[in-house]
């Protein structure tokens, strides 16, 4: 296999240490302290060296200072500044114009900017889902770690169902909050696509009074939204294709379901196997093609997205593997 990209592997089973003792307590207890100081000493699994080539690509370094850290305050502020135009701007404007009650659309907007924001504050704190481990001897120690866990160089301790790291929330998205990822995003298209229609609406009303202060800060919201939607419509497109496959995105990311046709080895071969030159000659030309029968997890488009809102995460034992 060529070094274009290497395949995913399974976070390894953890062996604690014959114990001389033979106190079921005491074993339970060495092994749980073996296995933790084992799991920090694990070194970083080839696709997340993979992540910090790319995101040493991407730093945001402007006048010696990296910016990226303030991304999630950058896109919080920018949030409740569009709230704060949106309220005060246009739908008083709008209301004058058609006669609407205010509170309608206040109602409206309000709740919708109160989910985007909350379902954004609790992605950046979340706990992402980290496959701890406590007194009681759990199935990732006995067994090894969950099919779809990963390790991030953010945490100590692997992820469960890890998907991807954002940089705009500065946190992992994994089992727990990968649904709120999700509706923060269709949040920020819905704001987004709506304050395009409103402004441009707005536009033509503020012409006609010739106000230039109010003229200005609908330009500038027309821009931020258009800006919002060029960001967010992409990610939720993408996303969408990997609920709908039950596919995540690392798993995405390092072709564990994807094959090829019209190869030097023939068809349905997986592109892991293929040459390097090959690899990116028939990605280039996109035709690498989704394998169902290579994702155990794929049950069909109704099922995997029934899965994916409604199969309970909380629970303590949950592994992720669905």
């Amino acid at each position: 296999m060529g070094d274009h990209g290497p395949p995913y592997q399974h976070m390894m089973q953890l062996m604690a240490p014959a114990m001389n003792d033979a106190s079921p307590v005491n074993q339970t207890l060495t092994t749980v302290t073996a296995v933790s100081t084992q799991a920090k000493e694990e070194e970083l699994e080839p696709d997340d060296e993979q992540s910090v080539a790319e995101d040493k690509k991407l730093e945001y370094v402007y006048c010696g200072i990296d910016w990226k850290p303030f991304l999630p305050t950058a896109l919080v502020s920018s949030t409740v500044a569009g709230a704060i135009c949106v309220f005060l701007i246009q739908i008083p404007i709008i209301c004058r114009a058609t006669g609407m009650r205010e509170v309608a659309l206040y109602t409206t907007f309000g709740v919708l900017f109160l989910i985007t924001l909350g379902c954004m504050m609790y992605t950046i704190n979340a706990d992402p889902g980290l496959s701890r481990r406590t007194r009681n001897v759990s199935h990732d120690i006995e067994e090894g770690l969950p099919q779809r866990a990963h390790k991030s160089r953010q945490y100590d301790h692997p992820i469960r169902r890890y998907d991807h790291y954002c940089k705009w929330v500065n946190n992992v998205i994994g089992l727990l909050n990968h649904r709120e990822f999700i509706l923060m995003v269709g949040g920020f298209i819905a704001i987004a696509l709506l304050g395009v229609l409103m402004d441009l609406w707005v536009a033509i009303l503020l012409a006609e009074e010739g106000s230039l202060d109010a003229e200005v800060a609908v330009a500038l919201h027309l821009g931020y939204s258009v800006a919002l939607l060029a960001v967010a419509g992409p990610i939720m497109k993408i996303h969408f294709g990997l609920i709908s496959r039950n596919e995540l995105a690392q798993e995405w990311r390092s072709n564990q379901h994807y094959v090829a046709n019209n190869t030097s080895k023939g068809d349905n071969v997986y592109v892991e196997e293929l040459s390097d030159d090959e690899f990116n000659e028939i990605f280039d030309r996109g035709e690498f093609i989704y394998d169902k029968n290579r994702n155990p997890f794929d049950h069909g488009f109704a099922r995997n997205c029934l899965n994916f809102w409604c199969k309970p995460r909380w629970p303590a034992d949950s592994s992720g593997n669905f």
